[in-house]
């Protein structure tokens, strides 16, 4: 359309033009330095990205750049928006869905200020962290699909121990919208019914900036707030998320993650023989023990048994002596004394236990001769003809 067919336009008309042309390119990607950084009404952020010959500004809600504090002057950024023109005043800027340190300094400077914000607020304490089923039978992983990472943490798990059942999460693990696509599968995974015992978090190695998705604060935060406990494993070895800090455990590697979340096998039919071994000891030690205790009480308790019937031995032997001598002494017949002789022979408590009677005595080693000795779960010993019983009381009638 040439410019006649167009005619004369007003400034808001031109301006709602241009803003029809910008809004066919889409979101866009610039990348520069700030140059100026404003937070205004702790809700919008203001900015100035340039490089060696321009300039242009941005403008972003604090809600969308939710690393707005690790941001300063000087640092170079990566801006994801779309181009606007303000209507009223016909200023060109960029709306920011998102605002990234770019370059390992910016990123290493962002990293730190987050860490110690996030560290002070408690999310990396030790005492918080839980601990891992050691037998976990449902696990969920979220990482990339098809990724290097996944199948190395399958091939180990299966390896070590068989019928876990995975539930797999497919998510970005780096790009625009990799972070969303992480905290969905978050969600997911805590609102659903699976009753999950743990959730692996997890992708291969890279730059601070292939990993910066995990360390985006609403990640972390993911993790941190996470119902079902978490293990991260991102990177290699040396590679340290601040997703890793805020995990329940960290794992250097997605197969470590694997080693630390299940035991091998044979690690564990060793365990169980050695528990076996260890428990047929202990019980062996028992019996022997128990043995032992029974043979010293039943040999105390005869020597209580023997010195109490030595006791009453001598009581009827006095008394059988003080009773002949009355007898003698009152000059009764030899028949008489006979008859008497065998009434006391009737009573030695040899011939009354002959007859079927016994002798009970408490465990303080007092004759039971009223049921007021006694109490309910007391022990008694009943002297028989041809030897000891050891009783315990069950009930007391009237």
């Amino acid at each position: 359309m040439t410019v006649e067919n167009r005619g004369v336009l007003t400034v808001s008309e031109f301006n709602e033009l241009i803003n029809e042309y910008l809004s066919v390119m889409g979101e866009v990607s610039v990348k520069g330095e700030i140059s100026q950084l404003r937070i205004s009404q702790n809700k919008w952020i203001f900015l100035t990205i340039k490089d060696n010959t321009s300039s242009v500004e941005v403008f972003g809600t604090i809600y969308n750049i939710s690393n707005h504090r690790e941001l300063e002057e000087g640092m170079v950024v990566q801006i994801i928006g779309t181009p606007k023109l303000y209507q009223k005043s016909g200023r060109f800027s960029i709306f920011a869905n998102q605002i990234n340190p770019a370059g390992a300094g910016a990123l290493a400077i962002a990293f730190e200020k987050l860490k110690q914000r996030l560290e002070l607020e408690g999310l990396f304490d030790k005492d918080r962290k839980r601990s891992l089923p050691k037998f976990p039978e449902k696990i969920g992983i979220i990482t990339a699909k098809d990724s290097r990472a996944y199948s190395d943490f399958i091939k180990i798990l299966s390896e070590r121990m068989n019928g876990i059942k995975i539930y797999f999460y497919p998510v970005s693990v780096q790009g625009a919208d990799s972070v969303n696509s992480i905290i969905n599968a978050f969600n997911y995974f805590n609102q659903s019914n699976l009753d999950l015992d743990l959730i692996v978090l997890t992708r291969g190695g890279g730059s601070l900036e292939d990993l910066l998705s995990f360390n985006d604060e609403k990640v972390v935060r993911a993790v941190f707030t996470s119902k079902t406990p978490v293990v991260c494993a991102v990177g290699h070895e040396e590679d340290i998320s601040l997703s890793d800090l805020a995990a329940d455990l960290r794992a250097s590697t997605p197969s470590n993650a694997a080693e630390l979340i299940v035991r091998q096998r044979s690690e564990l039919l060793n365990h169980i023989q050695n528990q076996i071994r260890l428990i047929d000891l202990a019980l062996a030690n028992k019996v022997r023990d128990t043995k032992r205790q029974v043979f010293q009480s039943i040999s105390l308790l005869q020597n209580h048994a023997d010195h109490q019937l030595y006791g009453m031995r001598q009581v009827i032997t006095s008394f059988h002596n003080q009773f002949t001598n009355f007898s003698y002494s009152l000059n009764l017949t030899n028949e008489k004394l006979a008859n008497l002789t065998r009434l006391l022979q009737s009573m030695d408590y040899r011939n009354l236990l002959a007859k079927g009677y016994s002798i009970t005595y408490t465990k303080d080693k007092r004759v039971l001769r009223s049921k007021s000795q006694l109490k309910v779960n007391d022990e008694v010993y009943t002297l028989l003809t041809d030897g000891k019983i050891r009783s315990s009381i069950l009930e007391i009638e009237n």
